[in-house]
C-alpha cells in the first residue's frame, strides 16, 4: 500500500482549510436560502471583528497607513531600570544599566525608497555613535565607529561579495532583492481579488445547495438562552474529495497563483533568493500532482459536518468535525467547537480545538472577553491545553482621552508540572496626532525569583511625517565591497579595517576608565 509524504498530505490539507475557511469571502452573491445564510453570517460575523478592531485602534491605522506614503523619521530610545534584590551591588552593575541608553534613528521614504538607521549608544558619560547604516533598491551602505569610509554593495553585486566571502558556502549566483524590504504590503489588492474570485467563488458554487438544511433551535451562548437558526452543511467523502481536487487542479494550472506564492517568499529576501523560489514553485508543481494522485488513498469515513447557529445574521455558535486518513489507517479527527457572542461593545468566545489520531489526543481550549465601551477597553483572552496544563493567558485595560490611549497589559504563561508562572507586563501610552506621534513602554517581568522592581525595560519613542529625508552619503569616501575579489577584501582588512579598529579601541577604553565608571 502506497503512503502519502508529508508533502502531500500538506497539500491536501491546504485544500482543506481553502474549502473550509475561504467562504468567509464568497458571499458575495448571496440571497437567504440554508447555503446563503450560512456563508452571509460567516462573513458578516468577520467584518464586524474587523470593523471593532479597525474603530478601537483607528488612530493607529491611519497612522501606518500615512507611513506607506509619506516619509518619515522616527526615534526610539532604550533605556533600564535595575535594582539588585540583595541590596549590595559589589560589581557597579546598578549604575552601568541605570545610566545606560541605546538610541535608533530610522528614516524611510516608502515612494523613493531610502532608508536609513543610526544607532548610538550611551554609558554614563561615555557616549558611542557613527553606526549608520543605508538602503536604497539599488544599493546599501554601512559604516562604524572606527570607520572613515562607508562600506558599499550594490543589489547586482550581492552574489559577488557572498561567494568571495565563502567560496564553499555560496556559488555567486545568489541574489537578495533590496526592492523588496520596502514593500510593506502583504499581499496586493488585485492578488487578494483573484484569489477570491478564482478560488472562493469557485467553491462557494460547487457546494451543493442540498448539502446545507436548516432548521431553529435554541441555544445557549455566554450564561443566556437564545433562539437561533442552525444551519448544517453535511458532504459525503466523495464530495469532499472531488471539492479538493477541484481546488487542486485549479491551482495546478494558476499562474498568477504561481506569482503570489513568489511574491510573498520574496518578501523575506534573506532566507528564499531567486533560485530558492524557483525551486519552491517547482516543489508545488510536484506536489499538487502527487496530492491529485494519491486522493484515491484518502480517506474521509463520515464526511465533513459544520454546524453554525446564527441569530441576527451573526454565527453565535459552531460545531466542525471531520475525520481525515490513509487507506488502511485510522483516520485522525478534527473537531471544533464553542459559541461566540459579538456585539459593538462587547465580545466573548468560548472554543475548543481537539485533535485525536490513532497516537495521541489533544485539545485546545479559547475562551476570551473583550469591551470596548466609553473609549474604555477590559479584555480577557486565555489558550489552555488540557492534557498538560500549559496556559497562556492575556489581560488588558486601556482609555483613551484626546487621541492619547493609556494602556496596561499583562502576558502570564504557567506550566502546573513545574509549578512555574511567568508574567511580562507592559505599561505605556501613545498619542497619534494628524503628522506625529509619540509613545512610552514600559516592559517588566515576573516569575520565579523575579519581581517587576528587580528590572524594567523603557522605551520611548517619537515619530513625524515629513516632506523628504535628508541623508548625508557624500561626508566620506565609499569603500565599493562587492566589486572586489577574495584577496582585495582581506587586503582591505589588514591594512585599514584593522588599524583603524585598534585606534578606536584605545581610545574608547581610556575614555571608559577614565570615566566615573571605569574600575
Amino acid at each position: 500500500m502506497k503512503k502519502l509524504s508529508k508533502k502531500t498530505i500538506w497539500i491536501i490539507a491546504l485544500a482543506v482549510v481553502i474549502v473550509i475557511g475561504g467562504s468567509i469571502s464568497a458571499s458575495a452573491l448571496l440571497k437567504k436560502s440554508p447555503k446563503e445564510q450560512y456563508f452571509s453570517a460567516e462573513l458578516n460575523s468577520f467584518n464586524l471583528m474587523k470593523d471593532i478592531v479597525k474603530d478601537r485602534y483607528s488612530d493607529e491605522f491611519a497612522w501606518n497607513e500615512a507611513t506607506k506614503e509619506k516619509p518619515s523619521e522616527s526615534t526610539i530610545e532604550f533605556s533600564a531600570e535595575y535594582n539588585d534584590p540583595s541590596g549590595y551591588d559589589m560589581t557597579g552593575m546598578s549604575d552601568l544599566i541605570n545610566n545606560a541608553t541605546i538610541t535608533l534613528k530610522n528614516d524611510l521614504d516608502p515612494k523613493k525608497k531610502e532608508m536609513s538607521l543610526e544607532a548610538s549608544a550611551n554609558i554614563a558619560e561615555l557616549s558611542v555613535d557613527g553606526v549608520q547604516f543605508y538602503l536604497t533598491s539599488e544599493k546599501a551602505m554601512l559604516t562604524l565607529p572606527f570607520l572613515n569610509e562607508f562600506l558599499q554593495v550594490k543589489e547586482s553585486n550581492v552574489g559577488n561579495l557572498l561567494y568571495q566571502a565563502d567560496p564553499y558556502a555560496f556559488t555567486g549566483d545568489e541574489e537578495i532583492e533590496f526592492d523588496k524590504f520596502f514593500n510593506q504590503t502583504l499581499i496586493s489588492e488585485d492578488h487578494l481579488t483573484h484569489l477570491q474570485d478564482t478560488y472562493l467563488k469557485m467553491i462557494y458554487e460547487e457546494l451543493p445547495d442540498d448539502a446545507f438544511v436548516s432548521a431553529d433551535e435554541k441555544v445557549d451562548v455566554d450564561g443566556k438562552t437564545i433562539d437561533a437558526a442552525k444551519i448544517t452543511l453535511s458532504l459525503s467523502e466523495d464530495q469532499v474529495k472531488k471539492l479538493i481536487e477541484k481546488v487542486l487542479t485549479t491551482a495546478e494550472n494558476d499562474d498568477q497563483l504561481k506569482e503570489i506564492i513568489k511574491e510573498q517568499a520574496s518578501l523575506d529576501p534573506v532566507t528564499y533568493n531567486s533560485e530558492d523560489v524557483a525551486t519552491m514553485i517547482e516543489h508545488f508543481d510536484e506536489s499538487i500532482k502527487e496530492a491529485k494522485q494519491d486522493l484515491k488513498d484518502l480517506q474521509v469515513p463520515e464526511g465533513l459536518t459544520s454546524t453554525l447557529w446564527v441569530q441576527d445574521d451573526l454565527v453565535v455558535k459552531r460545531d466542525f468535525s471531520v475525520e481525515m486518513g490513509i487507506d488502511g489507517m485510522e483516520p485522525a479527527a478534527l473537531t471544533v467547537a464553542g459559541t461566540q457572542s459579538l456585539a459593538k461593545e462587547t465580545q466573548a468566545f468560548d472554543y475548543e480545538f481537539a485533535f485525536k489520531d490513532g497516537y495521541s489526543e489533544e485539545s485546545v481550549n479559547l475562551t476570551g472577553d473583550l469591551s470596548w465601551k466609553d473609549n474604555k477597553a477590559d479584555d480577557q483572552i486565555t489558550i489552555s491545553v488540557a492534557n498538560s496544563g500549559l496556559e497562556l493567558s492575556y489581560t488588558g485595560t486601556e482609555e483613551l482621552t484626546d487621541g492619547t490611549r493609556d494602556f496596561d497589559r499583562k502576558f502570564t504563561f504557567s506550566d502546573p508540572s513545574s509549578m512555574a508562572a511567568y508574567q511580562l507586563i507592559w505599561v505605556g501610552q501613545s498619542t497619534y496626532e494628524k503628522d506625529q506621534m509619540n509613545a512610552e513602554y514600559h516592559l517588566a517581568f515576573e516569575g520565579d525569583g523575579l519581581s517587576q522592581d528587580i528590572f524594567q525595560m523603557n522605551m520611548d519613542m517619537d515619530s513625524k511625517l515629513v516632506k523628504s529625508l535628508d541623508i548625508d552619503t557624500d561626508s566620506m569616501e565609499v569603500v565599493d565591497l562587492g566589486t572586489m575579489n577574495a584577496e582585495e577584501m582581506e587586503t582591505y582588512y589588514l591594512e585599514d579595517v584593522m588599524p583603524q579598529l585598534q585606534e578606536w579601541m584605545m581610545e574608547f577604553y581610556g575614555a571608559f576608565y577614565n570615566s566615573d565608571m571605569g574600575y
